[in-house]
């Protein structure tokens, strides 16, 4: 490409020449630089990615596999989300399996398995390994094709589009650029950084290149517009929350989040979003906020609860994402302990999402669908049946969920899934008292909106009086729907209340909400909330 602007720059100036009598009148011709600026721009601040989704830790190990606990790149193809461990392994999560499995791959190419950075594209696996070499390696004829881009070059990082060898984009740690280059033609162009700013991953998705970057001991992710071999800056956030400042790779999920990789032992996947996303104003006007007017402590030894229950005594139960069932007196103290297994799954680390209570008996739900019913026999329960929720989307697929609600005096149970993407549509289940499906409605609002209503998570339900309750993580906001799908009321939830809300229960008129947390903190507080109407 630039030898063809050189060219036209070059006949440009002869033809100038040649023509003397208007050599006063001739605008001169700028040369087009060699190695083009491109701008290396840190967050503004307060513009920061946080956790959504702390991924590694919810990943089940068959019992052949080796614990993936040191990542030099990712990639995710989905539904396979490729790792690659350098000089030990490469293998993938199974995103399309319930317990996320992760499986090894045998990689027949040495080479490939040194490299620092590594693509898969189909059968090919693209990589770089720290020299100036791009190496393509076919898994299906075991060929492997070099090129040779930069003289003196070091690429550690690399990332590709769909187009494949059309359009591949190297950083070169040693001169500090980025590198386009076009496997084709062998063209290239280099684009020198601005900033003494590390580049420690890159990557594309159809029009979005993200850089994850760091500088001052500052780890931040930098957004791009990608058209061709232009990128124009479009927005930067620092990655805000994390002890660890090893992050190593970046990619991007289907659903929009962005997957970042560290080099730590255990947590080391993390799928993250724009905190404003997460706990902004929303789509639809609030009609009123939570006011706190309590706290509960928990033990310590609940930790990570994903839901609870409001019992007939007053009395409480807790599930929790480690598959147990806590059951607590009035006032949140731990009274007894119960561990949670299924006959159909392994329930893994976050499987369980949440729990309806009843006499000697308790309801546990999973994330795929499945419930467990247990029932207390000779003062110990025991899984008496199962009941799987055979709902369908418009796509034929099943539902995930995070909440479950339930009517004591019909003995119904309500579910709106948890579909993590603005443009799927969120819909109000209606069970039976076997789970059978007796009604399935759209979320609805009637009056204009700021956005997707649908950009409302589902991480608590609960039926109260006639409507039931959504406790949305995204935006921190409890949902009130009647029994049709519509919304009709959204109050909001203080982020510094409750920063990871899981589930809520409805007592007396107020909401408890349940909070979740990451091993290393402390187990947050039940919280206590009334409604104010605006």
């Amino acid at each position: 490409m630039f030898k063809k602007s050189l060219i036209a720059l070059s006949l440009i100036s002869l033809l100038s020449a040649c023509d003397s009598d208007d050599d006063s009148s001739t605008t001169p011709i700028t040369p087009v630089p060699t190695n083009p600026a491109l701008e290396l721009v840190l967050p503004i601040e307060g513009s920061s990615m946080v956790d959504d989704f702390p991924l590694a830790m919810y990943v089940t190990y068959p019992e052949e596999e080796q614990v993936v606990d040191a990542i030099t790149s990712i990639d995710i193809n989905w539904p396979m989300f490729d790792i690659h461990q350098a000089n030990k392994e490469y293998g993938f999560i199974d995103g399309d399996s319930n317990e996320l499995f992760y499986h090894s791959v045998a990689q027949q190419s040495n080479e490939a398995m040194n490299a620092v950075d590594l693509e898969r594209q189909e059968d090919l696996i693209w990589f770089v390994s720290g020299d100036n070499v791009l190496s393509q390696y076919n898994r299906s004829t075991d060929k492997t094709t070099q090129w040779t881009v930069n003289e003196g070059a070091e690429f550690t990082e690399l990332t590709l589009d769909e187009e494949g060898n059309k359009n591949i984009w190297l950083y070169d740690q040693v001169a500090h650029q980025l590198v386009h280059f076009n496997a084709e033609t062998e063209q290239s162009i280099n684009y020198e950084l601005t900033a003494d700013i590390a580049v420690n991953g890159i990557s594309i998705t159809e029009e979005k290149f993200f850089l994850l970057a760091e500088a001052d001991n500052n780890d931040m992710v930098m957004l791009y517009e990608a058209e061709g071999s232009t990128l124009t800056h479009n927005d930067s956030w620092y990655l805000e929350g994390f002890e660890t400042t090893a992050f190593n790779d970046i990619s991007l999920m289907p659903d929009g989040r962005i997957a970042v990789s560290t080099s730590d032992i255990e947590n080391n996947i993390y799928l993250v979003m724009d905190k404003d996303d997460l706990i902004g104003a929303g789509p639809i006007e609030d009609s009123g906020e939570l006011t706190l007017v309590a706290q509960y402590p928990l033990s310590e030894d609940i930790v990570q609860p994903s839901g609870i229950w409001s019992m007939f005594d007053d009395t409480w139960m807790i599930i929790t994402d480690q598959a147990e069932m806590f059951t607590l007196d009035s006032d949140f103290n731990k009274t007894s302990r119960v561990e949670i297994n299924f006959d159909s799954i392994n329930c893994n680390q976050g499987c369980t999402e949440a729990i309806v209570g009843g006499v000697d008996e308790f309801f546990a739900l999973t994330d795929t669908g499945l419930v467990g019913q247990f029932n207390k026999v000779n003062d110990v329960y025991e899984l008496t049946k199962e009941h799987h929720i055979d709902v369908k989307n418009d796509d034929g697929h099943g539902y995930r969920y995070s909440g479950l609600g339930k009517d004591e005096s019909s003995g119904e149970y309500f579910l709106v899934p948890d579909q993590g993407n603005e443009d799927d549509k969120d819909v109000l289940i209606i069970l039976n008292r076997d789970f059978s499906l007796k009604e399935k409605h759209d979320i609805t609002f009637p009056e204009e909106t700021n956005g997707s209503i649908f950009a409302y998570d589902a991480q608590g339900v609960q039926y109260s009086d006639g409507h039931v309750y959504v406790l949305s993580e995204t935006f921190t906001k409890v949902i009130q729907l009647n029994l049709v799908g519509e919304i009709i009321a959204v109050f909001d939830l203080d982020n510094e209340d409750v920063t990871d809300p899981s589930d809520l229960a409805i007592r007396d008129g107020q909401v408890y909400i349940l909070g979740d947390h990451e091993n290393e903190e402390p187990v947050p507080p039940v919280s206590v909330f009334t409604i104010t109407y605006h």
